[in-house]
């Protein structure tokens, strides 16, 4: 069973739920009208490439309809939910990197926060399959070492899923493991059935799932005759490491100029420390001046 916890709760409960499961619910994520505004935003791309059958890229198998580039064509999701302070608090927590390297004798501090990697709404449509079981930092080939305790510095990979509807095994939930976020890099063992540890993370209307990348996981079957599943989804990464989606071509100029300063840092216009990421040897959020 995934934890549900309340914002109320504080932050150090979702840090100890992410540390022992891999993940946590947060019960009060959002409200239900900026999941309806969110939903109107999306629909047109939605429309589009359920006409087109579907994203058959990577995991999606073509029974999925998508809106890429979400934080920019959906005002909502950018501000509401990517924003969302709770779920930046984690991402500094479990993927933000500090470090200390000697200059001569002289020990500097740096700081390297996190970038947003992908951000896209998946659509489940009848029909659509079951994702195999998997861990979403292998496209940054990540190495786990087993262990028995989480420790900080571990991942470098933290999603936020917001379901537009209630999520159940019926319409496609995600598929978990909790606790695989600990396991090493063999190959898994899911029992004869391929259910052994696995649970759905069952989502009501303005809760959303937080998890780590190492966390295996997989979408569920849509076995409905009709209607859909939408989640809009997040992923962040270290600052250090390369984003999955291109940022600076997804999302023009001009356009970024309008965002908040915490997303257009989180797209990268602005440099990791100490030297990562420059444009003529300069943090490049002059360019949005």
């Amino acid at each position: 069973m995934v934890q549900r916890v309340s914002r109320e709760a504080g932050l150090q409960a979702f840090i100890d739920a992410v540390e022992k499961d891999g993940c946590v619910i947060i019960k009060d994520f959002t409200d239900l009208k900026s999941l309806v505004d969110a939903q109107k935003e999306v629909q047109p791309y939605l429309d589009a490439s359920a006409a087109e059958a579907g994203s058959k890229v990577g995991a999606l198998n073509g029974g999925t309809a998508t809106c890429t580039r979400l934080v920019g064509r959906s005002k909502t999701a950018r501000e509401k939910f990517f924003s969302d302070p709770l779920y930046q608090d984690l991402a500094e927590h479990f993927i933000g990197l500090e470090s200390t390297a000697w200059h001569g004798g002289e020990a500097r501090v740096t700081q390297s926060h996190p970038l947003l990697s992908i951000s896209i709404t998946m659509s489940s449509q009848p029909g659509c399959q079951a994702q195999l079981l998997h861990r979403d930092d292998k496209n940054h080939h990540a190495r786990h070492p087993k262990t028995d305790k989480y420790r900080k510095g571990r991942d470098m990979l933290i999603g936020l899923f917001v379901p537009a509807c209630d999520t159940f095994q019926a319409n496609g939930a995600t598929r978990i493991v909790p606790g695989s976020h600990l396991w090493g890099d063999d190959r898994p063992d899911f029992g004869a059935d391929g259910n052994q540890g696995v649970v759905d993370a069952e989502l009501r209307k303005g809760e959303a799932f937080v998890m780590l990348g190492s966390l295996y996981h997989g979408a569920g079957r849509y076995s409905l005759p009709t209607g859909n599943r939408t989640v809009h989804i997040f992923f962040m990464c270290s600052g250090v490491h390369r984003q999955e989606e291109i940022p600076y071509l997804s999302y023009p100029i001009e356009e970024v100029k309008t965002y908040s300063q915490l997303v257009r840092d989180r797209l990268g216009w602005k440099q990791s420390e100490p030297n990562l990421g420059w444009v003529d040897l300069k943090s490049p959020e002059f360019l949005l001046e």
